[in-house]
């Protein structure tokens, strides 16, 4: 007798960096049929995957609200999603539904999560565990190494030794590493990130370099989508929420303050990205190179 697919909607929303790490969680649905629910910048992100049967922007979904879904999974705290996981119907939910006109968690499996978003020492300072590991804990599974999945297969080989990730969103401004330019003369072949007119285009652009020196970024997590070797640069944000499936490693200046998630105004006598030195991250691309694919 075929085992019937059950029928999964995952809900998560934005930004795409986060978006492309969730992808994870598919190898726990990949005989099943999926259905994600993401923004409309996010849909040629996860188009290709083999895992999904549907991909739909939040904008799109009124054409589900009579559908019952076995299994619903929100990862997302934004109050958009949060209202639609409490509205599409499901057997089981997971994740987080909203109350009172906050997120909040629909059982046990997902209050660490919740703790995290409220409580900022323990996001900042104690929290041990990746990204990876708390959706998996969110849903009610356990990270065994599960990778990123991405659709869609880059074009062209291998052309640059290193790569710098140097720009950064408008969100976290404080996110710049100061000293590309000084990075950059210190190497061959070396090629600089440009402005891309498509995500596609990115893509195949991380695709061409050995190496990936980064901040925190969406090139970061298509770098490990990829399976490159990265080097990433970070200070205002939690390194410790970051899987590099041993593909990388993680500079930053150990500074009290840091990660403090400052989106611009640092008061700091010390800004913890200036700390990172182009001999520092220099010294880790020769480490990488030694080391060989």
């Amino acid at each position: 007798m075929i085992e019937k697919k059950k029928q999964i909607c995952i809900i998560k929303l934005d930004g795409l960096g986060d978006v492309l790490r969730t992808t994870s969680i598919l190898w726990c649905f990949k005989n099943d049929d999926v259905t994600w629910v993401t923004e409309e910048a996010a849909l040629s992100l996860l188009t290709g995957i083999p895992f999904l049967k549907k991909i739909t922007s939040i904008s799109g979904v009124l054409v589900m609200q009579d559908f019952v879904f076995d299994e619903l999974y929100n990862f997302d705290e934004d109050i958009r999603a949060c209202e639609l996981a409490h509205n599409l119907k499901a057997k089981k939910k997971k994740g987080f539904k909203v109350k009172d006109g906050h997120h909040f968690p629909f059982d046990a499996d997902s209050e660490y999560a919740y703790a995290l978003s409220r409580n900022d020492e323990l996001k900042f300072k104690l929290n041990k565990k990746t990204y990876q590991q708390i959706i998996f804990e969110m849903a009610g599974y356990c990270w065994e190494g599960q990778d990123y999945i991405l659709g869609y297969q880059p074009k062209g080989a291998v052309k640059y030794e290193v790569g710098i990730n140097y720009l950064v969103g408008k969100k976290f401004p404080n996110k710049a590493w100061p000293h590309w330019g000084r990075l950059s003369k210190m190497l061959d072949s070396v090629c600089l990130q440009n402005q891309f007119k498509t995500l596609k285009e990115y893509i195949d652009w991380v695709n061409s370099c050995r190496i990936l020196v980064t901040g925190d970024s969406l090139g970061m997590h298509i770098a490990l989508a990829l399976k490159k070797k990265v080097i990433i640069l970070m200070g205002s944000t939690s390194w410790n929420e970051i899987e590099t499936y041993g593909r990388g490693v993680v500079l930053r200046a150990k500074l009290p303050c840091s990660p403090c998630y400052k989106k611009d105004n640092c008061n700091s006598v010390s800004f913890c990205m200036d700390l990172i030195t182009p001999e520092m991250v220099l010294s880790e691309i020769k480490k990488l190179k030694q080391a060989g694919d």
